[in-house]
């Protein structure tokens, strides 16, 4: 059975329905209406009965979070943001038996997707290079609905129920309005002040010129993490407030770090940080679809740092706009 809900943490449940199997990918058009496509979670419960007594390799290709269960025991933990990765686990079934399947998903940026894999474990010997090199995700198949137990009776077509109390019926409801909080910022510099009053009298074509004022330039994390400082919040409310008035264009999302240390660590920690600033962003009103993201790490530093230098420029999230004349 899966449960969908609006908000990318189970925060409003909409819509149940029973499904054959864990496999749905989404751009601007919610698997089921009532929730935010870019801003919603859905869990899957039921009985999974393997045919052969093995060892199965699940993968989860998704995007972005995922967690699975089987008999309350977690294989797959990636709850966070991801770029549709594929995450991997294992666990020995026996046929015939009856094992409690959970999963959950959450999408908060862009397009979603989900589909749960498997195939049995092969010794190395059998497998082939592209599977020693690609792994499950890759070639094994979708979990069909004759592997799924489904127990006797019938699912209500819709149901909105939060615990004690019956909400409006989803099929006559509006989709909901999509929440925005208002962050309180401290007494605005001049220049924001500037910058703020010229947006809004900015008419006609958008040229790259016009666009450059609203680009934030300095925003900044909490160190070695994708934890943004208050102090950034100014001006990428700018920034949103532009793009707000301004729908045809679209910006790429860099992250980038010092050309030191762990160098997959760094890209890694690049893109979460260009992550979460296009999730920031899109919890502000901006469509997901008009935002890309990509972290380089530290392989595009502004400036090589010597032995024991660092340079904070290194660190930074570049924002690159389309869709301008």
């Amino acid at each position: 059975m899966a449960e969908y809900y609006d908000g990318d943490n189970f925060d409003r449940f909409v819509f149940a329905k029973y499904v054959d199997n864990i496999e749905d990918t989404w751009y601007d058009t919610p698997p089921v209406d009532g929730i935010n496509p870019y801003k919603c979670s859905i869990r899957w419960t039921g009985k999974l009965r393997p045919v052969k007594t093995a060892t199965y390799l699940f993968a989860a290709v998704v995007d972005d979070g995922i967690r699975v269960w089987i008999n309350g025991t977690i294989i797959i933990d990636q709850w966070n943001l991801n770029d549709v990765g594929i995450f991997e686990g294992k666990m020995k079934l026996t046929a015939g038996s009856e094992y409690n399947l959970k999963v959950e998903y959450f999408n908060a940026l862009n397009e979603g997707e989900i589909k749960l894999l498997w195939d049995i474990e092969k010794p190395k010997e059998e497998q082939s290079w592209y599977e020693r090199v690609f792994g499950v995700g890759y070639k094994h198949k979708v979990i069909g609905a004759k592997y799924f137990f489904r127990p006797d009776g019938e699912l209500p077509e819709v149901t909105a129920v939060e615990e004690n109390s019956i909400i409006e019926n989803i099929v006559e409801a509006k989709p909901p309005k999509k929440k925005v909080e208002k962050t309180v910022v401290e007494t605005p510099t001049e220049e924001v002040k500037k910058l703020s009053k010229s947006l809004q009298q900015v008419e006609g074509v958008m040229t790259v010129t016009i666009a450059q004022k609203y680009i934030p330039k300095n925003v900044q994390f909490v160190h070695a993490k994708a934890e943004i400082l208050p102090s950034s919040n100014e001006e990428l409310n700018i920034f949103a407030k532009f793009m707000l008035e301004n729908p045809d264009v679209k910006v790429s999302i860099e992250g980038h770090t010092e050309p030191i240390g762990n160098a997959a660590n760094n890209v890694e920690l690049s893109e979460r940080r260009a992550f979460k600033v296009a999730r920031y962003l899109v919890e502000q009103g901006i469509n997901g679809l008009r935002i890309k993201t990509a972290g380089y790490g530290g392989s595009r530093p502004l400036k090589i740092p010597k032995k024991g230098e660092y340079y904070p420029q290194n660190r930074r999230v570049v924002f690159i706009l389309s869709g301008l004349e």
